[in-house]
Order: structure tokens, then sequence, then C-alpha cells
């Protein structure tokens, strides 16, 4: 039971001690994820409107580096799987794989010596996906806001919130298929923070 106590009290104690790293000796290393689960009214020229429960799950990383000062840069690749069930006369369901890459940025508003930061991320994606057996292209772009803490000199934990768009096309099979996505959106995720050294 002491050991429980110890440890439970040195998490406690840890993230007040912990100092940030944001300068250009180090390589900044994360990734994020969610998960939604949403029903989808679908609607096709000249079809009736199908109904469907889809559960999406998103994964994302990312490699950047500090150009100067706190300000960082870099490539963010990323996952997103979808299941549906009921948008289609399958009744197994479908499922939907998206791959997309692009570039970030990043900068920390407060003074670098602080246990925690705030911050701004900025992100444009692009990439493939498949729905349905036929193929399609992906955008996705974001601004977001937010705070780090950081638990020591390395690792920091991010909750981030803003503004999301993501426009999903297919062109190569009839009648044609586009989904946007506009607005709030949230993420959580680690940061790591290595030395170039």
């Amino acid at each position: 039971m002491k050991r429980i106590l110890l440890f439970l009290g040195f998490c406690l104690i840890l993230p007040f001690v912990a100092k940030s790293q944001l300068t250009k000796d180090y390589w900044l290393v994360g990734g994020t994820g969610s998960f939604f689960s949403y029903n989808d009214d679908f609607t096709t020229t000249g079809s009736p409107t199908v109904s469907g429960k889809l559960t999406e799950v998103n994964l994302s990383a990312h490699v950047g580096d500090f150009l100067w000062g706190k300000f960082a840069a870099g490539l963010r690749p990323g996952i997103s799987s979808t299941k549906s069930r009921g948008l289609n006369s399958a009744s197994a369901g479908t499922k939907n794989v998206t791959f997309f890459l692009g570039p970030f940025a990043r900068y920390y508003l407060l003074n670098k010596e602080k246990q925690f930061n705030f911050l701004i991320d900025g992100v444009y994606q692009w990439g493939s996906h498949s729905n349905y057996g036929a193929n399609g292209t992906f955008r996705n772009a974001s601004i977001m806001a937010g705070p780090e803490l950081f638990f020591n000199t390395t690792v920091g934990i991010e909750i981030l919130m803003g503004y999301l768009y993501q426009n999903k096309t297919i062109k190569n099979d009839q009648p044609g298929f586009s989904s946007v996505r506009k607005g709030f959106y949230m993420s959580a995720g680690f940061q790591i923070h290595l030395t170039k050294n």
C-alpha cells in the first residue's frame, strides 16, 4: 500500500517540477487518436435516403523540428478507418480506409521554462481512400489551439480544440460521391521532445 501511495504522490508532483524543451536543439515526435460513432442519412441522385450507423477511428502521428525559437514544423501522416452498417445492401456493412500525409506547423506561446504551454497548430493533408470498392481523394485542413502539460523534460500531453475541414471525393464511380465535414473538432495526444545530440 505504501508503494502505491508513493507512486501516486510522485505522479502528482512530477508535472509541477517538469519544464518543457522548446528550442531548436530538439525534435518533436507525437501522435493523436480519435473515435467517432454516429448515424448518417446517405442520399444519391434518384435514390431514396438510406440510414446507417458509422464507427470511425483516426490515428495520426507527426515528426517535426524546432526550426527557431518555439516554432516547429514537419510532416503529419495518418490513417482513418470507417466501418458502416446499413448504408448499402450488404447487411455486414463495409469498411472505408483513408491514408493521408501533409505538412504541419505549430507555435508555443508561453515561456519555454514553464511546466505547461499553450500552442497553435495548423495542418493541411491530402491522400487517397477507398469506398465501396471505388478509390477517391481526400483533403483535410485544421487550425487548433490548446494546452500541453509536460510530465517531464521529454513527454507532454496535449488537448487541442479548433476548426476542421474534410473533403472525400470519388469521381471514377457512377454516380460519384462527395462528402464534406466541417466544424468544431477536438483531439488529444502525446508529444515527445527528443534532443538532436
